[in-house]
């Protein structure tokens, strides 16, 4: 899986002609690598990432100028890579400059024109594409290992007026009991305090190929919109029969049913169906109607998923005595579409980045001649702590993806992908002068004082 996504996913959201590519997964003695946040992508946009800066050294122009030559243009979407991806909408040259103008690329150059001594500051920037929520058409001409069926999600108007939500999709950590009560809340008005998300049991809800592939809104935001909007038609027809008039005569707003001359709660409509269902039917309510159950599957009919973007650009500080790196400032420039709810984007997007970071910087994992583990314990392995991270700044566009429910794109994975591709490509800035350059991660001390010592013996 790590493999072929890399490989599909090596240009990233540059206008490159010709482009060919092997895909490799090698089999070891040591423990396997399971899917990590991205999924073969902070590699692959490690390595493309890094060509762009060599290309700008060889040339003599900042990395960003030839991002900008190279990157597709709002004028090009959709736009088909070489590897076969449809990029559905956004402007990415308008990323890049976020990004870049947030960190203050000029007055970073300033600065370091004018420092003396061990400490170096360098700059670096890192752009990223990413399909989110495969389609169930791309994922088998892709010949993905799961290839997902229409998404399911279960809507049931309670009793007492209130709204249950069953979705197969797990949250672990975006978020979902929030978010899609907001969908719902979105569709019929109900408040969100009456809504109850109930997810990952299989004993009660649908079949669901589970959360992954950042698509936990893209796909399941469509199938709860789905339901509430099939039981929205049935509690028109409903609360029509109750109120005695005609079912176009009414709206379904702010959680009530609303006719010509008076309005009647969702409460009042789950209550008689339940205890006088008579009332309805004296009202003209039929079979027809259904049940104030509904169970809705959604796919998207066309195009290959939503593709969310972004811009990272990155300050850091290395001592070239110690080899120490210091990550000072992070800007992130992304487009996830419309947010359902901003404030669990910008933490989904924070996680990601401190992740990368992660990458970047500490987290590796070595063995020794006997081939035993050297980061058994976490003061071996390291992790980024609250220290090591700078504020983290992030900056919105909103271009609606033109295939999913909403306009929503995924989100979930972004912030990790380009992270590590984009502190490396600073610490390489900030080393230029010492012609010295670090090409693996993580970006450790004695990686930094071996590449210094290269530099000087060239």
């Amino acid at each position: 899986l790590d493999a072929g996504m890399a490989l599909g996913n090596m240009t990233g959201p540059y206008r490159i002609a010709y482009y060919t590519g092997r895909a490799r997964a090698v089999a070891t003695n040591k423990p396997p690598v399971a899917p990590y946040r991205g999924v073969g992508r902070p590699g692959a946009c490690f390595a493309i990432e890094q060509l762009m800066d060599a290309v700008a050294r060889e040339v003599g122009r900042e990395p960003w100028e030839v991002r900008r030559d190279n990157l597709a243009r709002p004028e090009d979407m959709p736009y088909t890579s070489i590897t076969g991806k449809t990029y559905d909408s956004g402007d990415y040259l308008e990323a890049l400059s976020q990004s870049l103008a947030g960190v203050g690329v000029d007055d970073i150059r300033q600065r370091q024109a004018r420092q003396r001594g061990p400490l170096r500051l360098g700059v670096g920037v890192a752009f990223f594409v990413e399909l989110t929520g495969h389609s169930p058409r791309a994922a088998h001409a892709w010949r993905l290992p799961v290839r997902p069926c229409p998404e399911p999600a279960t809507v049931r108007l309670t009793g007492d007026g209130g709204l249950e939500i069953q979705i197969g999709m797990q949250s672990h950590g975006q978020g979902m009991e929030t978010t899609m009560a907001q969908v719902a809340h979105e569709v019929l008005g109900v408040d969100i305090e009456h809504v109850s998300v109930l997810h990952g049991d299989t004993a009660t809800s649908a079949y669901s190929t589970g959360t992954y592939a950042s698509r936990g809104m893209v796909i399941g935001a469509g199938a709860v919109a789905g339901a509430c909007r099939e039981l929205k038609k049935r509690l028109a027809r409903l609360g029509a029969a109750l109120m005695q008039c005609a079912a176009d005569e009414v709206q379904v707003r702010q959680g009530r049913v609303w006719g010509p001359e008076r309005s009647v709660s969702f409460g009042e409509v789950a209550r008689t169906w339940h205890e006088n269902y008579g009332a309805l039917a004296a009202g003209g309510a039929s079979e027809q109607d259904g049940s104030l159950e509904v169970t809705f599957g959604y796919a998207m009919q066309t195009g290959q998923g939503a593709f969310t973007y972004g811009a990272h650009a990155v300050l850091v500080e290395v001592d070239t005595q110690s080899g120490n790196v210091r990550v000072l400032d992070y800007v992130v420039a992304e487009d996830c579409g419309v947010a359902v709810n901003p404030m669990i984007v910008d933490g989904q997007i924070i996680g990601g980045v401190v992740q990368g970071i992660g990458t970047a910087l500490y987290e590796e994992t070595s063995y020794d001649a006997a081939g035993q583990p050297r980061g058994a314990t976490l003061v071996d392995y390291l992790l980024p702590s609250a220290g090591d991270v700078p504020f983290i700044r992030i900056q919105h566009l909103v271009h609606p993806s033109p295939h999913t429910e909403f306009g929503i794109k995924g989100v979930g994975e972004g912030g990790a992908i380009p992270s590590a591709a984009a502190v490396c490509s600073a610490v390489n800035d900030a080393l230029r002068d010492c012609g010295a350059e670090i090409c693996e991660t993580p970006v450790t001390p004695q990686r930094v004082l071996q590449a210094l010592m290269r530099g000087h013996a060239a």
